[in-house]
């Protein structure tokens, strides 16, 4: 089955466009990334910005055109932890209403689900216990499972646009804002720690903050290269000191994409404290995500 799978996350909307078969990817038309930052601005004013909406419209609207040209049988786009939080959240309905796209907003629950099947659909079959870490902009998903299966997971306030607009006045960056930041990141990931209850093999870290540090590792987006990266502990802490110490259009100049530069800090602190928590050294990266989930869960619901 053909079908088009959109993400629209708190900094990030992804469109893909894919054939399905028997819950795994079996052919990729096309795979669209564009920084909308629909978080803009969220957590104080309760409400979508009007500037938001706008770029949310013109990136749906470019997505609308991949749709028509490929012609797929099901469409279904997914909103996250932004969606969830705002009051005005009917005018991204209106949008993808008029633009022909059905729209759901689901619960950090239904999150940790389909992030979890997407993000390991792309995995050999493995008896090892496996921790996703899904940052966004406005939440980071925890999701423990076992092969295929979910063991347990939630969504945590933690994402990178959130806490770089609570933290993060300046950039180059203060350590004392920095160390603030990282505290109460620790605080979060050790509540998530004991809610998720259980030991883990390894670390499997989906979305824009690793894959674009791989990206600028190895000076260029390649999905087959960047799936399975390791980041280790060291490598993390590097990048951690280069970032604090430079302005968003020198992270730019590291490799870091417009959109994701300003907020990329945060991640690798995120990414780091995760590290520390479940005493791990190393992440492995994956460009999927829950796109991949939402295509393998309509699928799902029509066979």
């Amino acid at each position: 089955m053909k079908v088009a799978a959109l993400d629209l996350g708190s900094n990030t909307f992804l469109c893909l466009i894919c054939d399905v078969s028997q819950g795994k990817i079996a052919k990729i038309y096309s795979d669209e990334v564009q920084v909308v930052r629909l978080g803009q601005g969220l957590s104080s004013s309760k409400k979508f910005h009007p500037d938001a909406l706008a770029r949310a419209k013109k990136t749906l609207s470019d997505f609308a055109q991949s749709i028509q040209k490929h012609k797929p049988d099901q469409v279904l786009a997914m909103a996250t932890s932004a969606a969830r939080d705002a009051e005005n959240k009917e005018e991204l309905f209106k949008i993808c209403e008029d633009l022909n796209i059905p729209l759901e907003i689901i619960s950090g629950e239904q999150e940790a689900q389909i992030t979890y099947s997407g993000s390991v659909s792309g995995m050999k079959s493995s008896d090892a216990k496996t921790l996703v870490v899904d940052i966004g902009g406005g939440s980071t998903e925890f999701i423990v499972g076992l092969g295929p299966k979910l063991i347990s997971g939630h969504s945590q306030n933690i994402g990178c646009v959130r806490l770089t607009e609570k933290f993060i006045p300046t950039q180059p960056t203060d350590l004392k804002d920095i160390e603030a930041c990282k505290i109460e990141i620790l605080k979060v990931i050790q509540q998530s720690k004991q809610k998720l209850n259980s030991d883990i093999h390894q670390i499997l870290a989906v979305a824009g903050t690793p894959t674009a540090l791989v990206t600028a590792e190895l000076g260029g987006f390649d999905p087959a290269k960047i799936d399975g990266y390791q980041l280790t502990k060291n490598r993390l802490e590097e990048w951690l000191s280069k970032l604090s110490q430079a302005s968003i259009e020198e992270k730019q100049n590291m490799g870091i994409p417009v959109g994701r530069a300003d907020v990329i800090l945060v991640g690798v602190l995120i990414l780091l404290a995760t590290l520390e928590v479940f005493c791990k050294d190393e992440i492995i990266v994956s460009t999927r995500g829950v796109r991949y989930g939402v295509a393998i869960y309509m699928e799902s619901k029509i066979s």
